[in-house]
């Protein structure tokens, strides 16, 4: 015991001393341009502080005995099969609320801007998020298909969108009941889809895919099946960049399963050495995936590297240390709150404002997470969340976030009182609705990078 809490507090010393160091590589260069600036960096850094000091026990307790003890709670999921028909019927729900977007989005339009275009001239916004250049390959290839269809690429990767995003969302609910149970898988699909930036999904974005096959390979992951696991997460990786992520979750549950098998003495069973080094070298698909992506620019656009660079280019990424983007962020905010007015001010309060709220939102998320979601999940969407502070840019986060399955099923866990629930509904759906304006009216971009 002994031991263990040494090791604990090492462990959490040494991340917090990370922590910390980048947080004085961003203050000490820098001093701070607003107050405001310096008091919103201080409150995230301690935030994730609070995260990672909860965070760090659940992860070597569950190296240490191999189990989640919020897993074995009784009475909160059923062991009824999931059958083909109870997903087609997720299926339909959604693609049913993805119209209803449709409808929505006509009527904003006419709200903001009179009668100045069809129905169906006006979704022509949806049309106009895909950028062949910064696109990786899994998206722009795979909704290609869909030109049999319509033979209208456009149109195709239209239709692309709103397919894999059905899937996506039943997907999502069939990895939650394979921990959880329905109450719980249905909760996590609605608040998935009543988050504000749910609304892009239906842009001919690769969120939807990406969202299918990191699903897929989480999926797998808990059922031990590493090698199919990894292939899902390759396919992911040439969908979206945050696919290397997926590594995480993986390494976690496959060093666990060694360790647990080690404890129980199953490494003397017959084939087990061959299956290990099967799910061993599966790991390897993570960068071969990425390999391809680097293929792929090679033979479209000349070089391997072109495609992030056109991407650098369009959306402004660039390495940065987390505190010094959110520090750019939060200056960007003030300056326009003292600068700027009409519809300039507008525009870039609409930039501004959600990613900050998501950015608090994250960190809080990630302090509740532990004792309600598994730790790979955890240390899934604690690397995710650091990754997008480290974008340069932090005009994605709440995409990007809600692309991440674990952030949602924590909210979803989190409130226990029905009613509660109902009006968190309303909340999000009134977001969501502020959110599709300001998509509608021009006012933001919220990223749609790769």
């Amino acid at each position: 015991m002994k031991t263990t809490n040494t090791t604990r507090i090492w462990v959490t010393a040494v991340l917090l001393a990370i922590l910390l160091a980048g947080y004085g590589a961003w203050l000490i260069p820098e001093a701070p341009s607003y107050w405001e600036t310096f008091l919103f960096v201080t409150l995230l850094f301690l935030l994730f502080s609070i995260a990672i000091i909860r965070f760090v026990p659940y992860l070597l307790t569950y190296f240490a005995t191999g189990k989640e003890p919020h897993l074995e709670r009784i009475g909160e999921r059923t062991y009824r099969r999931c059958g083909m028909r109870e997903l087609a019927k997720v299926v339909l729900w959604i693609l049913v609320l993805r119209l209803i977007q449709l409808l929505l989005t006509y009527l904003l339009h006419l709200g903001l801007f009179g009668y100045t275009e069809t129905f169906f001239r006006v979704q022509r916004i949806w049309l106009d998020f895909f950028h062949a250049d910064t696109c990786f390959p899994g998206y722009a290839l795979l909704s290609n298909f869909f030109w049999f269809v319509t033979f209208n690429f456009n149109h195709a990767r239209f239709l692309a969108s709103y397919v894999f995003t059905a899937l996506g969302g039943a997907m999502l609910y069939y990895w939650v009941l394979v921990d959880f149970d329905r109450t719980v898988a249905r909760r996590t699909v609605l608040y998935f889809f009543l988050l504000p930036a749910s609304c892009l999904l239906l842009g001919t974005l690769p969120d939807g895919l990406f969202l299918l096959f990191s699903l897929l390979c989480l999926m797998f992951v808990q059922k031990r099946r590493f090698v199919l696991a990894n292939l899902f997460a390759m396919f992911a990786v040439m969908t979206h960049l945050f696919g290397v992520l997926l590594f995480v979750p993986c390494i976690i549950e496959f060093s666990q399963m060694l360790s647990d098998d080690l404890r129980n003495h199953r490494e003397e069973k017959s084939g087990y050495l061959l299956r290990q080094i099967l799910s061993a070298v599966s790991f390897l698909l993570v960068p071969v995936g990425f390999a391809a992506v680097l293929l792929y620019s090679s033979v479209r656009f000349g070089g391997p590297t072109e495609l992030f660079r056109a991407a650098m280019e369009r959306y402004g990424y660039a390495p940065s240390t987390p505190f010094r983007s959110v520090a750019t962020l939060c200056n960007r905010f003030l300056d326009s709150l003292r600068t700027t007015e009409g519809e300039a001010l507008r525009y870039e309060l609409g930039n501004t404002i959600p990613n900050l709220v998501y950015l608090v939102l994250g960190a809080v998320v990630l302090i509740l997470a532990p004792g309600r979601v598994r730790t790979s999940h955890i240390a899934y969407l604690l690397v995710t969340y650091a990754a997008v502070l480290c974008a340069g840019t932090l005009l994605e986060v709440p995409r990007l976030l809600s692309l991440c399955a674990p952030f949602v099923l924590t909210i979803a866990l989190t409130v226990k009182k029905r009613w509660l629930h109902g009006v968190l509904y309303a909340v999000s759906f009134a977001l969501l609705i502020l959110y599709l304006t300001a998509v509608v009216g021009g006012y933001t971009i919220y990223g749609t990078g790769i």
